[in-house]
């Protein structure tokens, strides 16, 4: 019997799953990949109807009853994307947060944020909704011209104070910050890599002082102390010279010298630009304007941290400028520029997993079955992804375009699009008959019509 390939990559997490676990989830992983519409569980049910010989609520007990170790197997997908990564090379992690709407006072873990997608600098929008954490890999594959974000650990964020009118059981008694949980999954995924460099992106929300003090060579936890930092940083940020050596005097030795210039103070005094092509949103290279500085950062009550900081202006523009920073001294402005551009790779993600794989669809509510079922959503896009890796050379994908669109590079739609016509034709395979020359459709009775043949009413 032919099996998709996606399934081949799923069964290596069978070594941690019951058998009927294991079986009941391939079942709703079918159903995720082949819903047209919403990804609940009569959704998924609906779609993998061929392979959905129990009842409804076998499957539905997956997400709220089953034990399923989800470090492990996140631990497991990370050894298989790893794969595909250069050896020695360093690591790139991006983490970020998204906003999955939500409704329902008996919903565990809902809470009002704010809308990035609907929000703007003059205009605050809050909505309903679970807040994620997620950790993802970046790699870079040579069917796609882009990098891409496979997701790996995610982590819920939750409000201070629960509303009132949500009557839900507390997602957990002790209230995280986002930088918390960020640097928890950090540690996490600091156990897999044994060892080896990393670099670690994030938006504004993730340039903090503890974060970078983790992420550089004098960082207090020995297994963050490999990694790196690159993010946003502010106009008006102050940065320090190395402090001057004191003698015969009495009292603590400084730990910061003079006050430098900020950003955007250096960016007025047009001097130092330097004009250079670097890689840039779309996949596209850009000529761009840099000013690039070092410093001490530092905030009272947290560690000195050296930071080398560029500015990026463009030249065909209105002078706008945007600053990044980073804990690693030894990169220069452009791959500066470079890294946090590969960032928006997860926004991109986001996007995909809710036009293709329904991740605002999802109707559960208890704890376990939220905990798992939005990072076993994020999990199916890696899964696709890697499923697509493993196709042979011979057999090389191809964009899928229209008479009226030349479509030239693969993006994940295709990817999508080559699992469900593996899964199609596992289902036509499985349901054919190869003595007889009969076709039989499961999960539709004992009924079995000859081809050319149709049933009757009764039959049917």
């Amino acid at each position: 019997m032919q099996v998709s390939p996606i399934l081949d990559v799923f069964a290596s997490f069978n070594s941690f799953l019951t058998p009927e676990t294991a079986g009941n989830l391939s079942v709703l992983l079918r159903g995720a990949i082949l819903a047209p519409s919403a990804r609940t569980v009569t959704g998924c049910l609906t779609a993998a109807w061929p392979w959905a010989t129990q009842h409804w609520t076998a499957y539905e007990n997956v997400l709220r009853r089953a034990n399923i170790p989800m470090l492990a197997m996140a631990r497991l997908l990370f050894a298989l994307a790893s794969r595909n990564l250069p050896k020695k090379a360093t690591i790139e992690f991006v983490i970020d947060e998204s906003l999955v709407r939500r409704y329902g006072p008996y919903v565990v873990g809902v809470g009002m944020h704010r809308d990035a997608v609907r929000s703007s600098k003059s205009n605050l929008i809050v909505t309903p909704g679970h807040k994620w954490v997620v950790l993802a890999l970046i790699v870079h594959f040579p069917l796609m011209r882009r990098h891409l974000a496979l997701p790996l650990l995610c982590g819920l964020y939750t409000t201070k104070k629960q509303a009132k009118r949500n009557q839900a059981p507390l997602y957990r008694r002790r209230h995280r910050t986002s930088n918390e949980i960020a640097i928890l999954l950090l540690l996490w995924a600091t156990r897999w890599i044994k060892g080896r460099n990393f670099r670690v992106l994030g938006d504004g929300a993730y340039a903090t002082h503890e974060l970078a003090a983790l992420l550089s060579e004098g960082g207090r936890h020995p297994r963050l102390r490999q990694g790196r930092l690159v993010s946003r940083f502010r106009l008006d940020a102050p940065t320090y010279a190395p402090p001057t050596p004191r003698r015969g005097k009495l009292g603590r030795p400084p730990i910061k010298g003079r006050r430098l210039k900020t950003p955007a103070e250096c960016a007025e005094m047009n001097r130092g630009w330097k004009s250079a092509r670097v890689d840039w949103y779309g996949s596209v290279q850009k000529g761009k304007k840099m000013l690039s500085r070092t410093g001490l950062w530092y905030k009272c009550g947290c560690q000195i941290t050296p930071v080398r900081w560029v500015i990026v202006r463009d030249e065909s523009k209105k002078p706008k400028d945007e600053v990044f920073f980073t804990t690693d001294l030894s990169l220069s402005p452009a791959a500066i520029i470079a890294a946090y551009v590969r960032r928006w790779s997860l926004e991109t993600t986001f996007q995909e997993v809710r036009e293709h794989l329904g991740l605002e669809t999802l109707r559960n509510r208890c704890h376990k079955a939220i905990a798992r079922g939005v990072p076993l959503l994020l999990s199916l896009y890696t899964l696709i992804v890697l499923a697509a890796t493993r196709r042979p050379k011979s057999r090389a994908l191809e964009p899928m375009g229209m008479p009226w669109y030349i479509k030239t590079n693969l993006t994940f739609s295709d990817l999508l699009t080559q699992q469900r016509r593996g899964l199609f034709q596992e289902m036509i395979t499985e349901a054919s008959g190869s003595e007889t020359g009969e076709f039989i459709l499961p999960g539709m009775g004992k009924w079995r019509g000859k081809l050319g043949s149709p049933p009757s009413r009764r039959a049917a």
